[in-house]
């Protein structure tokens, strides 16, 4: 299987075949016994590529929805035809989010220079759990963004940045909301909360924040006015007393939740289904409420404004563990077992 792996990715000069990479394989779909650690060749950057050294990559929501092949909106079955029927063939190594260092470059790259330290994502490409990855200077928006990261934050907390952040931007730039408007965020403790709550903050929104009890000090600590925790009988508001709301749960919840937004106001569904999309218009028509079920466009625009505010704002993606590459499976464990605070990454270097 590692002879295809190599032979698939990388093209080389005879005399660079040897140099070695450590990389998690993705061997099929399920649990996270599936993601095998291995070594494979290190690519090599071809005409308009770079070649960049990944410091970190973090593990999303979204990694492990795509190796258990459950993905909401019935994305399962064409993201399978697209990768791979019985397994992934088509995507070897997973991981869509990362920091690095730029150590080569083909030619003609003018864009990065050597030594110049990035954040980003891989899009569809993936490829963002190894310690190597190619890169184009120029990805299309299928194969992600990336820029220089942000001075403010280590390698570790930009490789939880493009995701995260362009997301929870998102949400506060659609909701319209202003200093002094209260904003609900359900589920605020894992990576895209986390963000939001912390954005929200720094613009003077009054935040009220739920999730469960062990993640409520952090939450008071970012910022929230009030915390909730889920698992209580205690109400989030009143009804109508929010002006939008993000909530990173959805289920069956969404419904009676969005009796606390006012008319008129934004509720920001991150995880739908094909019965949100069918429901949007007629909570629209009859209870003249927004159930948004959009997302960041994840351009090279969104990143560049995420990085500036992050900067500006002094702010940065909560980190709440870190494993080495060679513990991915361990780390997608921990990311599933629901008591993740903000971000889980793995890093690449020692």
């Amino acid at each position: 299987m590692h002879e295809e792996v190599t032979g698939e990715l990388f093209l080389r000069p005879p005399e660079e075949r040897m140099v070695k990479m450590k990389a998690v394989i993705w061997t099929g779909y399920g649990g996270p016994q599936v993601l095998v650690p291995s070594e494979i060749e290190t690519p090599v950057p071809r005409e308009n590529e770079i070649l960049l050294k990944i410091h970190s990559a973090s593990v999303t929501a979204g990694d492990c929805e795509m190796r258990r092949l459950e993905l909401p909106l019935g994305l399962s079955l064409p993201v399978r035809l697209y990768a791979g029927w019985r397994k992934p063939r088509r995507i070897k190594i997973p991981g869509q989010e990362f920091s690095g260092e730029v150590v080569k470059t083909g030619s003609p790259v003018s864009k990065f220079s050597v030594g110049d330290m990035l954040c980003g994502t891989t899009g569809f490409r993936f490829g963002a759990y190894a310690e190597y990855i190619c890169v184009s200077e120029s990805p299309d928006e299928m194969s992600g963004v990336m820029a220089g990261k942000p001075e403010n934050l280590s390698m570790v907390e930009a490789s939880a940045l493009p995701t995260a952040g362009m997301e929870a931007l998102h949400y506060l730039k659609e909701s319209k909301l202003e200093k002094g408007h209260k904003l609900l965020i359900i589920g605020a403790g894992g990576s895209i909360g986390s963000f939001a709550l912390q954005a929200a903050r720094h613009m003077g929104i009054r935040v009220t924040a739920v999730d469960s009890g062990d993640k409520l000090q952090m939450l008071s600590d970012l910022g929230a006015e009030r915390v909730i925790d889920y698992a209580s009988d205690e109400s989030p508001g009143s009804t109508g007393e929010f002006d939008s709301a993000i909530d990173m749960v959805g289920g069956r919840g969404v419904l009676k939740r969005l009796g606390y937004v006012r008319p008129g106001g934004s509720y920001f569904l991150a995880f739908a289904y094909i019965r949100h999309l069918l429901l949007a218009p007629f909570i629209r028509l009859l209870l003249g409420k927004k159930l948004n079920i959009t997302s960041s466009s994840q351009s090279q625009e969104e990143l560049q404004r995420l990085i500036h505010f992050t900067g500006t704002a002094c702010i940065s993606p909560v980190i709440h563990k870190c494993f080495p590459l060679s513990e991915a499976a361990e780390a997608h464990r921990f990311a599933e077992s629901g008591v993740k605070q903000g971000n889980i990454v793995l890093t690449a270097q020692n």
